[in-house]
């Protein structure tokens, strides 16, 4: 039997948190229309232990999916590719939802017709559980629940993955799949279903609560400058799907598109930023830089920041000291 709603369980070494996780999908009200995935990304026996439990408590709901590591992209992929539901939409082991957010969300889904549904989340201290931001998809005239083409909005916003719920055809459709044994793999979620996207529309129920405060955690700026040749990676495709996806695709979701790769260029220069100032780093981001001008002038232009904005101005002669000052902004 279809369900309405697919959450995938990206589960890897969060065996301290899942059980959490899973506890917020346990409303008996959508029991029927929710088909929760854990997928056990070859963390052993603990992960496993604890999704049969769910499995055997909650049998309509819950599947275990054992599979070899391959990072939080093979998971996403493994996901898409066995969902049963109408939509679909990915949550990290270590986070969860608010229940009557969710609930509210499967009531709409079920009588939805857009291939994308928008909702609000927050992120919250892993220490004291408070809320530390509360986010939303805002822009002028914004109405709620009213369907919108994606090409009417999509100057104004930047969807954000932990907001995002798909149809799953639109996923299943998108033609590629995620960097599988890769971090960074968000922006690719959320680049490559874009051009099968037409119409979008927006709730105003947070669902997803995102853990802060883990040392391990992928945006800590010491792990992404440890796993600088992942976010290399992740640039390098999303502009190979630019340039391949570009003349299919309308204006405005060519310029959305570019805004969003430009995100990852800025965030691929703060890397470089983040190391102490020497002529290699230097080096390495002007040849970033004039590679996307000559090849992707859209995404060139699209890189609005500060720091970037200086860098250019100045002729890249106050690089030693944007380097200082991003290295005092993350603390390294």
């Amino acid at each position: 039997m279809n369900k309405i709603l697919t959450i995938s369980i990206a589960a890897y070494r969060v065996e301290q948190y899942l059980a959490e996780c899973l506890d917020s999908f346990t409303d008996p009200r959508i029991a029927g229309d929710l088909e929760v995935l854990v997928i056990n990304d070859g963390s052993g026996d603990g992960i496993r232990d604890i999704a049969r439990e769910y499995e055997k408590k909650y049998p309509d709901v819950f599947r275990l999916i054992d599979k070899e590591n391959g990072g939080h992209g093979s998971t996403i992929n493994r996901g898409i590719a066995e969902a049963k539901g109408t939509y679909f939409k990915t949550v990290d082991g270590d986070d969860l939802v608010h229940p009557q957010g969710l609930y509210d969300l499967v009531a709409y889904l079920r009588t939805a017709e857009e291939d994308l549904v928008v909702t609000d989340f927050e992120s919250f201290d892993n220490e004291t559980g408070h809320v530390l931001q509360e986010m939303g998809t805002d822009f002028a005239g914004k109405k709620i629940r009213q369907r919108y083409f994606f090409d009417e909005i999509s100057r104004y916003v930047y969807i954000n993955m932990h907001a995002a719920a798909f149809r799953t055809n639109v996923l299943k459709g998108m033609g590629r799949q995620l960097d599988e044994h890769c971090f960074y793999v968000d922006a690719e979620y959320m680049m490559y279903p874009v051009p099968g996207v037409e119409t979008i529309v927006f709730l105003d129920q947070p669902v997803y609560r995102y853990r802060l405060g883990r040392d391990e955690q992928s945006m800590n700026i010491r792990n992404m400058q440890k796993n600088m040749a992942h976010h290399e990676r992740v640039l390098a495709h999303l502009l190979e799907f630019y340039q391949k996806e570009q003349t299919g695709m309308t204006d405005a979701k060519q310029a959305y598109v570019a805004k969003g790769i430009a995100r990852i260029a800025v965030s691929q220069i703060k890397i470089y930023l983040s190391y102490p100032a020497h002529g290699k780093w230097k080096k390495k981001i002007r040849a970033l830089e004039e590679g996307l001008k000559l090849n992707y002038p859209a995404v060139y232009h699209s890189m609005s920041n500060p720091a970037v904005g200086l860098l250019r101005c100045t002729g890249y002669i106050f690089y030693p000291i944007v380097s200082r000052l991003c290295r005092r902004t993350y603390k390294v």
